[in-house]
């Protein structure tokens, strides 16, 4: 009977410590998963935000922008020109290639002045070629393949501080004439509609300058100015001379070229002394005057002689 206790009461103990270990396992494996779901939780707001990135808050674009509106950034207004002399064996086939390749750079022919030798064929051409700004470069490079390069010439001015000046002093001008018209409006009597009217029209001039100088700088600075000597390899180019005129024309040409240079001559020199003639006249007038005026007047007589006989 004490061996049956003995034995119900170690199976209890054993029953009692295996239920223990099974209950701590079960414990541990319940915290492993919990620890394991906020990991896995973490790893996929990770992703997430890896994934979709966030935008920059308004702290931080004031802070990178420096608190202020950015300024617009200025465009640099420059005028191009130059020079460029090429030699070549056939100027006229020159020539037409260079004024080919201005066309496919948009440009054009300016002026020209091409001249020939006695037997018609042309020994040098100038062309003064219009280009844009941005192919000025590409323009000399093209004009520089026609032949042996002789000599080049490049400038460039920059005109910002004009075209921010000019584009500025225009809006000024136009906010005026709006002042200027509501002016208009009010004005009641004929002296206040005049004088409004010729400020007005003042102003309105002033504009049309303004606006001509901005439109000549904009000019400037989307053309550039080349000008292309060509002329034939080993050959001077041919100077004319000009013909002299004889006959009835040619005398009555000289003559009034003469009779011009003595009038100017003559109108300098009395505009040279007309000051001293007129300083003279001042002094000399008032005396003439005075001594015509003592010639006038009778002289006096002498007082009658007493008579003796009485």
């Amino acid at each position: 009977m004490r061996r049956i206790r003995a034995v119900t009461a170690v199976v209890a103990v054993v029953g009692v410590m295996v239920l223990a270990g099974c209950g701590a396992s079960g414990n541990d494996s319940t915290s492993g998963d919990a620890a394991q779901a906020p990991a896995a939780k973490q790893g996929s707001g990770e992703a997430e935000s890896n994934a979709k990135p966030q935008a920059p808050t308004e702290g931080k674009s004031e802070a990178a922008g420096g608190g202020g509106k950015e300024e617009p950034a200025i465009t640099r207004a420059i005028i191009k020109s130059g020079s460029l002399a090429v030699e070549g064996e056939d100027v006229s086939a020159m020539r037409q290639k260079a004024v080919a390749a201005i066309g496919s750079l948009e440009g054009q022919v300016a002026s020209e002045d091409t001249g020939s030798d006695s037997d018609g064929k042309i020994t040098r051409s100038n062309l003064v070629l219009k280009v844009p700004t941005k192919s000025f470069e590409t323009a000399i490079q093209r004009l520089s393949d026609l032949g042996k390069r002789l000599q080049i010439k490049q400038e460039s001015t920059d005109v910002t501080e004009q075209v921010v000046d000019v584009a500025s002093r225009i809006e000024s001008q136009r906010a005026s004439l709006d002042r200027m018209r509501a002016l208009m409006a009010k004005a009641n009597t004929i002296g206040e509609i005049v004088s409004v009217e010729s400020e007005l029209t003042r102003r309105e001039a002033d504009l049309e300058s303004l606006l001509a100088k901005q439109k000549n700088l904009s000019l400037q600075t989307d053309l550039a100015t080349l000008t292309l000597t060509l002329t034939e390899k080993g050959k001077p180019p041919v100077v004319t001379e000009p013909k002299e005129d004889k006959g009835f024309l040619a005398g009555l040409k000289s003559g009034w070229n003469a009779f011009t240079a003595a009038f100017t001559s003559i109108a300098t020199a009395v505009g040279a002394l007309l000051p001293f003639l007129v300083l003279l006249a001042i002094i000399l007038v008032p005396l003439w005057r005075f001594r015509s005026k003592l010639r006038r007047q009778p002289a006096a007589l002498p007082p009658p002689a007493p008579n003796s006989g009485q």
